[in-house]
């Protein structure tokens, strides 16, 4: 049926409410059958629905819903059908949790059809989604070309029977032609540095190259959910409403073989169904090719549609897409290069920002305690990590010495390092005792709700006036202690618990040692002990303790040399991972 102006109207399906592929179903044939099989022209995917659960008839004009003696029934306006009623506009009907409303007379142009059709999907997407454009605009066709009469052959597909050409004033793609074209293109292209802004001026150019050109559409594939999207449709009418009608058959076949179609008159085409979706929206001719990227992989589909019932897009034509579909893909490949570009830089200052907020976090200067000397070495595998120390004095004159390790590196394991920084402060500073204050930490940690990330964590505090280190070790390494006389020890094994954030009421000991002049300790995350060489062999607790067994130099020599033998050590890139050091020494 067509109104004034020649604009199709068709008999809909609307979706209301429940899980349809669908938002919308145009009836373009005397039978539609509704129900669970695949097989069924509209496939509703519930258990509750039959296979085979209802149809909707057309005769002469006319509508109406049948129900196919299904188990759980079909209704119209909620009244339970028995036998075949007639269908009025506005009416709805229902099948189980699916609710539709029939529109009699629904212009092609007003019908938005904003979700995949293909459960299938192009090589296991789910099909077509819409991206920053007007939703109306697109009409998506139930399937009509049947993919197993393709011949695999691409000239097949493209030398068909073609209609007489009477003369015209059309261009016809001599190489004169087709170089103009490229060359229009490429001015219209060039300088464009966005896919959204290339793809938009890509079909109106196209429109100027081929003047029997009514539609056309760009669907792309989108490069992180890799379905497809449009990205540009056009009329030539220049309406707003006219909707462009889209085959998913003939897109998913584009998209799968990497094989340009030309039908010179889809109506005569032995590859169309009779009676096609795409006829009875008044589609004469058509071409439809891939962008193919460098490795001839499809990027995406243009195709253009003609109306015209006396000319017709011919192999000449054909010639000429495919040529302007090759500069289009090399424009897209460029602009993507240069907004991945952009992203990178912008990802680049983002982490710069970050790695100066976490190195924020850190000490920026060492304790300075008469008797003692401090050191520190931190290293992130990436711009930020999850290691973590700090230095916090506390009221009565001791000072916590705290290091630790988040489950993980980079940009989450920073953050929840960042929460681990303040909180930490909290918690000492606010409780009665180291292992009070870290049982308090874990209960905080545990609730937080950072699913399954853990903490290490190893808090020492020492009290100069009487030299004792009160330690409480939440799963962390033991530190090495090496004494004046060079004895080489590591301490608080027994004491140690589990990590911090498993076990919300966990409580947590302490055990305390006494330093005594000469005394080194140094505290270490796994990036030490883990660092793991080419051959898969890792730098072990042993290698540690036998540095400090020779470590009687200052205190900043001994963090270097173990620091330059880890790094020297870890060859393998691959499992490089956060590498902190802390040293405390009493010098007197």
């Amino acid at each position: 049926m067509q109104v004034s102006g020649g604009q199709d109207l068709v008999a809909v399906l609307q979706i209301l409410r429940g899980q349809v592929d669908v938002l919308a179903y145009p009836i373009l044939k005397a039978c539609t059958i509704m129900g669970r099989h695949p097989d069924c022209d509209l496939v509703l995917d519930n258990a509750a629905i039959s296979r085979q659960h209802a149809q909707v008839l057309e005769s002469h004009g006319s509508y109406f819903v049948e129900d196919m003696r299904s188990r759980n029934g079909t209704y119209l306006n909620e009244k339970l059908i028995e036998g075949r009623q007639e269908l009025a506009d506005g009416d709805q009907l229902r099948i189980c949790d699916v609710t539709m409303r029939f529109d009699l007379n629904a212009s092609a142009a007003n019908i938005a059809i904003a979700s995949a059709i293909a459960p299938n999907g192009i090589d296991g997407q789910t099909g077509i989604e819409f991206d920053a454009i007007d939703e109306s605009r697109i009409f998506i066709l139930p399937d009509s070309f049947p993919e197993p009469e393709f011949s695999e052959s691409s000239s097949t597909l493209r030398r068909r029977a073609q209609l007489p050409k009477p003369n015209d004033n059309r261009a016809i793609a001599q190489p004169e032609v087709k170089l103009r074209g490229i060359l229009e293109i490429t001015r219209a292209l060039g300088g464009q540095l966005k896919v959204d802004a290339v793809l938009p001026k890509l079909v109106s150019t196209l429109f100027n190259i081929f003047p029997l050109a009514d539609q056309g559409f760009v669907l792309l594939k989108d490069t992180d959910s890799d379905k497809l999207k449009v990205k540009a449709t056009q009329a030539r009418s220049g309406s707003e409403s006219e909707a462009v009608a889209v085959s998913m058959t003939v897109v998913r076949y584009v998209m799968k073989s990497g094989d340009s179609i030309l039908s010179a008159n889809i109506g005569d085409d032995t590859r169309f169904k009779q009676g096609t979706s795409l006829t009875r929206m008044g589609v004469r001719s058509m071409m439809c090719v891939p962008l193919l990227d460098e490795e001839d992989e499809p990027l995406g589909v243009i195709q253009i549609v003609s109306r015209n019932e006396t000319m017709a897009f011919d192999e000449d034509d054909l010639d000429l897409l495919e040529s302007l579909a090759m500069q289009a893909s090399l424009t897209i490949q460029n602009a993507r290069l240069h907004e991945e570009a952009l992203q990178r830089r912008e990802l680049e200052r983002d982490l710069a920002f970050a790695t100066q907020v976490q190195l924020g976090f850190l000490p920026k200067s060492r304790p300075k305690i008469p008797g003692y000397l401090f050191g520190d070495y931190y290293e992130a595998a990436l711009s930020v990590g999850g290691d973590y120390f700090d230095y916090v004095p506390l009221p009565d004159g001791r000072l916590a010495i705290t290091i630790g390790d988040v489950a993980g590196k980079g940009m989450p394991a920073a953050l929840l390092m960042a929460r681990l920084y303040s909180s930490t402060r909290l918690q000492l500073l606010t409780s009665d005792s180291p292992a009070q204050a870290i049982s308090r930490l874990n209960s905080e940690i545990a609730s937080s709700g950072l699913g399954h990330r853990f903490i290490t964590f190893l808090c020492m505090v020492l009290n100069p006036k009487t030299h004792e280190l009160r330690v409480v070790n939440a799963g962390h390494l033991t530190p090495i202690l090496r004494s004046a006389d060079g004895t080489v020890r590591t301490f608080g094994k027994e004491h140690a618990s589990l990590p911090l954030g498993i076990v919300p009421d966990m409580t947590y000991e302490e055990m305390s040692l006494t330093i005594t002049a000469g005394d080194t300790i140094i505290a270490f995350t796994d990036g030490a002990t883990e660092a793991m060489s080419l051959d898969k062999s890792i730098f072990g607790r042993t290698r540690l303790e036998n540095l400090m067994s020779d470590a009687t130099g200052p205190l900043d020599e001994i963090l270097q040399k173990i620091t330059l033998e880890v790094t020297a050590f870890a060859t393998d890139p691959a499992t490089r991972d956060d590498l902190c050091l802390i040293g405390i020494r009493r010098s007197e």
